[in-house]
């Protein structure tokens, strides 16, 4: 037995063997692709940490193996225009509430401003309300994690958590966890301590046939870069840096264990009526450096505003509902999975939540219908309280407005620093950096998704447009820090 195994079973989790399918209920079991109206759905949403755009052999990465996450792509619903926050506990909040991230209190991700509002509403709760088991396996980064906090996972909806303090692991091997508020000392590499326990919690919950909801944010492949010696020299003699073997080592942790779960749904015979959702929390960050890692032609760098900070993998496989897989190239963000999963499972949106997403399910179930023209806001100036004009992007479907400078705070340095390295190595001296005051700079998406050709000069008004627009959205979501 593996040894992170003995920590589910002192957990109570691993009561049920590998091979367990026997000993699951016949009434819980579906068949794969039956025709018969689906039981509601059990949810898996899978939130990677620092997983870019280019970190997927699908995405055209010439080096990097990720033949499970490849396969699933082929099967699923792709949306190749889905954005998300700069950085983690920004997208946490918004992907958990629906609502943008200022409104729920998480403007940064240091401890002190990423304390999610416990008055909010988190999926977990109307779903444990409806029925379903709910669980958290991995990062938490929007409170304290301890039982009695008013923001921990546990008391915002989950009914099972494992998690760590703060906002990274720093010890991957063996690391100090938290169950269900109480610290505990586990054995293993955290990637499969956290998929163990989302498998035993499937298992044990489909024992009881009972739907599950379970959300999985892995702290891989966010430094610390640590990884298994393994999986690191499968990209031996290819010419990388270090940094960019370990990265691509912890992208196959992701993949190998991704498998396993899907594994796992396949030999209960529960593949069909669960909805996976996989995707990251941001664009990659600057730890490879001259960057060897494959960005996938996207500009920028997880902490910018440009693509490759705030444009991630979003798969989405359901087969009892997508009965077909498609791309779908319409822009959507975090805030919408909140409101599609309750559409899915048929759970009504708490009276009291004013989403700012809004449910998917019509365009995933038919990619070539109605979709509206829509407007998107993301910012990210690395300070506890949000400033007007600092480092944001206004996007729709064609346009793309960038103010990408303002992160003027000395801990993010880094950051600029990478941009800047970034941008020489790309052959990019225009607008070379992310220091200074600001400046406004607009792309057409449709035909520049790199971001390479600046048309604010051509187009004036749209830049006043969207300028008007970001202010207006700025004055309504950050009303909490108003004087």
């Amino acid at each position: 037995m593996p040894k992170h195994l003995l920590t589910l079973t002192a957990l109570g989790l691993a009561t049920l063997p590998a091979t367990a399918a026997s000993a699951i209920p016949q009434s819980a079991l579906r068949t794969p692709h039956s025709d018969a109206p689906p039981a509601r759905p059990n949810i898996i949403l899978i939130l990677a940490d620092d997983l870019g755009y280019g970190d997927l052999a699908c995405h055209g990465n010439p080096t990097v193996k990720t033949p499970r996450l490849d396969k699933f792509a082929r099967e699923s619903i792709e949306l190749t225009s889905f954005r998300v926050s700069p950085v983690s506990a920004p997208t946490r909040a918004s992907t958990l509430t629906g609502r943008w991230n200022f409104r729920t209190g998480v403007p940064d991700v240091r401890p002190q401003s990423a304390q999610i509002d416990p008055a909010e509403i988190l999926i977990a709760a109307p779903l444990k309300a409806a029925g379903y088991a709910t669980a958290m396996f991995g990062k938490w980064h929007l409170g304290n994690v301890t039982a009695k906090t008013k923001n921990s996972p546990n008391a915002l909806g989950f009914d099972e958590t494992l998690t760590f303090a703060g906002s990274a692991l720093r010890q991957y091997f063996d690391p100090p966890l938290y169950h269900n508020g109480a610290p505990i000392k586990t054995k293993g590499y955290s990637q499969d301590i956290f998929t163990d326990a989302a498998i035993a919690f499937i298992r044990k919950t489909t024992a009881a046939n009972k739907p599950f909801f379970i959300y999985l944010p892995y702290n891989l492949i966010h430094t610390p870069l640590q990884v298994p010696t393994d999986l690191e020299n499968e990209y031996d003699n290819l010419g990388l840096r270090d940094s960019t073997r370990k990265i691509y080592g912890m992208v196959r942790s992701v993949d190998t264990t991704f498998g396993r779960l899907l594994d796992t749904l396949k030999t209960l015979g529960i593949e069909n009526n669960t909805l996976v959702i996989f995707l990251s929390d941001n664009g990659p960050c600057s730890s490879s450096k001259p960057f060897d890692r494959y960005m996938a032609g996207l500009r920028g760098l997880k902490g910018t505003v440009y693509e490759n900070g705030i444009r991630v993998p979003c798969f989405m496989r359901w087969p009892a509902a997508f009965k077909t897989p498609a791309t779908i190239t319409r822009p959507a963000a975090h805030i919408d999975l909140f409101p599609t999963i309750l559409a899915a499972c048929e759970v009504p949106v708490p009276p009291t939540c004013a989403l700012d997403g809004i449910n998917l399910l019509p365009i995933l179930k038919n990619p070539k219908g109605d979709y509206p023209d829509r407007t998107f806001y993301f910012q990210w100036d690395s300070a506890p309280v949000p400033r007007r004009g600092q480092a944001y992007t206004v996007v729709t479907e064609q346009w793309k407005l960038v103010q990408p400078c303002g992160m003027d705070d000395p801990n993010q340095a880094h950051i600029r620093a990478a941009y800047a390295e970034l941008c020489r190595q790309q052959n990019r001296a225009e607008n070379a950096t992310i220091d200074g005051p600001a400046r406004y700079e607009l792309y057409n998406l449709a035909t520049d998704p790199a971001e390479t050709q600046n048309q604010a000069t051509a187009h004036p008004e749209i830049v006043a447009k969207l300028k008007a627009q970001y202010d207006a959205w700025f004055t309504d979501t950050a009303k909490r820090w108003s004087p």
